[in-house]
């Protein structure tokens, strides 16, 4: 639940927009709404289908999946830092 709606989602919506180079095309237009739409449909889908899930996976696939998604927040967090300290570095007065 967390991925969903939280400081986490909206670190990772600042960041990935400060990394974008390019000019504003009608891509980054379309992709921002189409983007949402989809994972709204699929978190939905997935939330809605909780309890068939859990049956199916098990307490120790719950278990693994859990570790799997802390192992990825560790890795956003590590890219966070990477991404503000080439920034620094990049930027800083000479």
């Amino acid at each position: 639940m967390p991925s969903t709606a939280g400081p986490g989602t909206l670190a990772m919506v600042i960041s990935g927009a400060s990394s974008i180079q390019d000019q504003m095309s009608w891509k980054i237009y379309v992709s921002s709404i189409i983007v949402p739409l989809i994972l709204s449909f699929v978190l939905w889908l997935s939330l809605r289908s909780a309890d068939t899930i859990m049956k199916f996976v098990g307490k120790n696939g719950v278990d693994a999946i859990s570790r799997v998604m802390g192992f990825l927040l560790v890795c956003m967090g590590v890219q966070f830092i990477i991404n503000g300290i080439r920034e620094i570095v990049i930027n800083f007065p000479n």
